[in-house]
């Protein structure tokens, strides 16, 4: 008798533990924000600015406003948003003409303003008399950082490693113009250089002679959902440790209610930062992972700040002698950041696929669209898989070197392809067709033979075992193996 209920309550206890590890799946957290809910609220936003801004011709909705604008459907440069044929782009490229707003001690000036002009549907390289996307580019540097500025006051080179800010939108500003990021290796070297021990980031780079001192910094949430949002453009996931680092942060630094703090306050901006974050990873800043017990998430917690006629205040209370008033800070990074959660996507995505098109003839400096291994040579560059250089030039009739290969077929692997891994060091720096074969074949797996490869497709024209293969010839290969079932 004793027996069978020892099997009993062994069996009670079992069932015990199954329902302990369950549970969590059949009771996720539920946004206390339905997504029809948001989207009324998101369109009082909307109405605020048409309404608020009418009087004065709609200058001022770019930079800012103009991203969360586009993002919900609304055509800034279109006939609803413009007074007597004057209108936010206008506006802001007569600033621009004049150098208002623009100044070449501070490249994050031009980084916004890309960020709103491709905002409004105009061409960030024709605007005001300006390439803002060439200046932009020209800025960076060798060791991998966005310059500080565009062009220093004593030098007219640009200068400056103090700043993080302007290394992420420089990558936002690029890649919302279509582009993908020039030295990209060392731009994600650089970043990950200045993440801090608790894995977040601050808006300027730390210098200490102590180095105990690196460990009582503590990081900002909006600066580290900046850095997420670079990593996520840099084609980087959460398996990456310093992504993950980062996540983790954010994830320690989430209140309760779901919002977040920055600069000692509880604020709907640092809500808008994380959202953009997580859109960028194809995370939902409503769905479980970042909702509380009590329905609260980013989304929630913004909407806790919303006034009566749609803006955004910065706080909610009057502590600290903070008055509460709409702010317009407030309300173009809540609108933003609510429109990316609307969406589901980053509007930084979004508008990458819209200026991608015009964006190709103008991503290398040395390789033009009719050349042999144009077409592969820039799919590449957009996965990171092949990499142009900090001047931006892809050096296609030079040889590659076995270290550039060798890097490829690990981001192939990186991205998901059945790369095998290949022990490169029999080989010399410059590879010749021969070994090009011996090293493709073994990549997928197969017999070493010119043959076999040439049978799937992944043998360039003019091929030549003795040569040296170039860039172009390179990339022509790689592409077809990344499109190739081989791969898959």
């Amino acid at each position: 008798m004793r027996g069978k209920w020892k099997k009993v309550l062994s069996l009670l206890l079992i069932w015990i533990m199954l329902l302990s590890v369950v549970q969590p799946v059949f009771a996720a957290n539920k946004s206390s924000i339905t997504r029809e809910e948001l989207y009324k609220r998101i369109r009082e936003t909307v109405d605020y600015y048409h309404k608020t801004y009418k009087e004065y011709s709609y200058a001022g909705i770019l930079d800012w406003p103009a991203l969360g604008l586009s993002a919900m459907g609304e055509d800034v440069s279109g006939p609803k948003w413009t007074i007597n044929g004057k209108n936010g782009p206008y506006w802001r490229e007569e600033q621009v003409k004049t150098g208002a707003g623009l100044s070449k001690v501070k490249n994050t000036d031009y980084q916004r303003t890309i960020i709103g002009v491709t905002s409004a549907g105009k061409d960030p390289r024709d605007f005001g008399g300006h390439n803002l996307v060439e200046t932009v580019k020209g800025t960076m540097m060798k060791n991998g950082h966005f310059a500080d500025s565009v062009a220093d006051n004593l030098t007219g080179k640009p200068v400056g490693e103090t700043l993080i800010n302007a290394h992420i939108f420089g990558i936002i500003a690029l890649h919302v113009a279509g582009e993908p990021i020039p030295n990209r290796d060392k731009c994600l070297e650089w970043l990950i250089k200045q993440q801090h021990i608790d894995g977040g980031f601050t808006w300027d780079v730390k210098y200490f002679d102590d180095p105990e001192d690196y460990k009582r910094v503590v990081s900002d949430v909006d600066m580290t959902a900046g850095g997420l949002m670079a990593f996520a453009i840099l084609g980087e996931d959460l398996s990456q440790p310093h992504v993950k680092r980062a996540w983790d942060f954010l994830k320690e630094e989430q209140l309760e209610h779901g919002g977040f703090h920055s600069w000692g306050t509880d604020n709907p901006e640092s809500c808008a930062w994380v959202i953009k974050a997580l859109t960028l990873f194809g995370v939902d800043p409503m769905g479980p992972e970042w909702t509380k017990p009590s329905g609260g998430n980013p989304v929630a917690s913004i909407l806790r700040f919303q006034q009566a006629d749609g803006s955004f205040s910065h706080v909610l209370n009057e502590e600290d002698n903070l008055p509460v008033y709409s702010n317009g800070m407030a309300t173009e990074q809540s609108l933003y950041g609510l429109a990316d959660a609307y969406n589901n996507k980053a509007a930084y995505d979004i508008l990458h696929e819209k200026y991608k098109p015009t964006a190709v003839e103008h991503v290398f400096k040395d390789f033009e669209p009719q050349d042999k291994g144009f077409k592969e040579a820039l799919a590449l560059a957009y996965d990171y898989i092949m990499l142009i250089d900090d001047e931006g030039k892809f050096h296609p009739v030079e040889p590659i070197k076995k270290e550039e290969l060798e890097r490829a077929l690990k981001r192939m692997q990186d991205l998901g392809y059945k790369i095998e891994t290949v022990d490169f060091s029999s080989y010399k720096t410059e590879i010749t067709g021969e070994n090009f074969v011996e090293i493709l074949s073994k990549a997928i797996g197969i017999e070493n033979s010119i043959e076999a490869l040439k049978g799937k497709g992944l043998i360039y024209q003019g091929f030549d075992k003795d040569r040296a293969v170039t860039k172009a010839e390179a990339a022509i290969s790689l592409y077809a193996l990344k499109e190739s079932k081989s791969a898959m």
